[in-house]
């Protein structure tokens, strides 16, 4: 699938804390005076939302959109051959099970990786094609992603360079009621705070391109939330002024030359 450049999108657009938010980092210190769940930062300090953690987030929802019965409608309306979304349990390809991909990876052939392609993602003609159309944007076990996203640096105008710090008690689950001496710190960037947002869709095809649209579409309309506390009220993002760039095989060259190529508004 990767083998031949067909295409490749580049999206950009401005992610927005539409409430504050906390994306978790790491302490390896002990900090007595520090807060027990900073937030991640880049090396300069600056705050950062890793790649991961977006594509996380994207991935989860449209599991769960593409498993409801609106879902599925559109996805049987464009894809009629499409299969269903996959579970851990149900894994649209299982080199356990299948003994036809069992095959393919233990052969090595001058051909081997471009059967194994087609097997997986099927061929130019839409024959075959075992992975689920979320294995295909986000990656298997067995495959590369089409789909990938960039960490989303901070834009300095947006952010005045102080944390907000919210302070919380730890809840007993049986009693309903706090925890003694069970208090903890969190600190989240406030509402408004907006990130450079960049993804990358690579060799896609129409219907793979237009569930990307879909995606990110949710995201503008703040229908994905990210990062820790969302049933505290954090979490909430909207991307906006979302634009792409179409790179094919029409202007792959001029691109290389350094010629630019014009950004599409996407609505």
């Amino acid at each position: 699938m990767f083998e031949k450049f067909v295409n490749r999108y580049i999206i950009e657009g401005d992610l927005k804390a539409a409430t504050a938010l906390h994306i978790g980092a790491a302490v390896d210190e002990f900090r007595p005076n520090g807060c027990k769940n900073p937030f991640f930062r880049n090396a300069g300090g600056l705050p950062l939302i890793p790649g991961s953690s977006l594509k996380g987030a994207m991935r989860s929802f449209l599991e769960q959109y593409l498993s409801s019965e609106p879902g599925k409608d559109e996805l049987r309306g464009k894809m009629p051959s499409a299969r269903e979304i996959c579970n851990e349990q149900h894994p649209c390809a299982d080199a356990k099970q299948d003994d036809t991909l069992k095959k393919l990876l233990k052969e090595n052939k001058k051909d081997s990786e471009e059967k194994l392609s087609n097997y997986l993602f099927g061929t130019a003609g839409g024959e075959g094609g075992k992975l689920c159309i979320v294995c295909r944007l986000f990656g298997s076990g067995l495959s590369a992603a089409k789909f990938s996203i960039r960490d989303a640096r901070v834009v300095e105008e947006s952010f005045q360079g102080d944390f907000e710090i919210r302070s919380g008690v730890a809840i007993d689950r049986d009693l309903g009621t706090s925890v003694t001496n069970k208090t903890f710190t969190t600190e989240v960037v406030p509402e408004g705070t907006t990130f450079s947002f960049k993804a990358v869709l690579e060799n896609a095809d129409e219907n793979e391109w237009d569930m990307v649209k879909q995606l990110l579409r949710a995201m503008k309309l703040g229908l994905i939330q990210i990062g820790g506390m969302k049933s505290r009220g954090l979490g909430e993002i909207r991307l906006d002024n979302l634009r792409y760039q179409l790179i094919n095989e029409t202007n792959i060259a001029k691109y290389l030359s350094g010629e630019s190529v014009a950004y599409t508004k996407l609505s």
